[in-house]
């Protein structure tokens, strides 16, 4: 049963990865990349239903062996957020969805309520997270760690994969935000999406969220309060297994 400002998560998720083919459904964790992402979702409080977006009978079959809820889209989604556009448009009745990267499988749950309560809130019409790279951060350099320059607003004035802010030598080092792979939409301008015109941005840089800026769509940027990362290359997938069993040595009760 749905409510008020009810919130849908979806997981849009396709086998083809240029950086890392077939990460999707990497399983060396014990499952598909791609369930742990639905595994965090599902810790959320402000979500009535997580749904998988996929165009891939092997990505339905892992996910409903798995006892998720899947929505079969067409291969023609050039991007995530269309992908789940094409996902949202049986589901009238959200008010909001919040676009989960399938590559993003530590997300917290506390952080995507807060995406949603942004939303409710009428604060933006989109919004995302970010966290903080420290000075002098090798990773900030790394095309692979996308950038967002957050205006004093809150919302989000530029992405990039390059080193931006830039810094000047004699200017004071700069705050850096590392972007977090997730966007929450008002189901209105996520439906809008796949007709949004591009001057070029975003094919450019590779990122999706330079479209929605390029047509005036407002993001709002919120801190996160917890540190995911992303899976985009085979170390980050080596690094996320790496945290997984530290995580399971850690936990209560394991004598090892």
């Amino acid at each position: 049963m749905t409510t008020a400002s009810a919130a849908v998560a979806i997981i849009p998720v396709r086998v083809g990865s240029r950086r890392l083919p077939g990460k999707a459904l990497l399983a060396e964790s014990g499952k598909p990349l791609f369930l742990h992402t639905w595994d965090a979702a599902r810790r959320a409080t402000r979500f009535e239903r997580v749904l998988i977006a996929t165009d891939s009978n092997e990505v339905r079959s892992a996910a409903e062996a798995a006892g998720a809820e899947v929505v079969m889209t067409s291969e023609h989604a050039r991007t995530g957020s269309e992908r789940c556009a094409e996902a949202a448009r049986g589901l009238d009745e959200f008010d909001f969805v919040v676009d989960i990267q399938g590559d993003w499988p530590e997300v917290a749950g506390d952080d995507l309520d807060a995406l949603v309560d942004c939303l409710a809130a009428g604060d933006a019409p989109t919004a995302t997270l970010a966290s903080p790279l420290a000075a002098g951060d090798p990773l900030a350099a790394d095309p692979n760690v996308v950038k967002v320059v957050r205006g004093l607003d809150g919302d989000a004035l530029y992405f990039s994969r390059a080193l931006v802010p830039h810094r000047q030598d004699e200017a004071p080092p700069p705050t850096r935000l590392r972007h977090i792979g997730v966007y929450a939409f008002t189901r209105g301008t996520l439906l809008a999406i796949p007709q949004l015109a591009s001057s070029g941005l975003a094919e450019s840089e590779g990122l999706e969220q330079l479209r929605f800026l390029e047509n005036g769509i407002r993001m709002r940027v919120l801190d996160a309060a917890n540190d995911p990362w992303g899976i985009e290359t085979r170390d980050d997938y080596e690094a996320f297994l790496g945290r997984l069993a530290a995580a399971a040595t850690d936990r209560p009760g394991d004598d090892r």
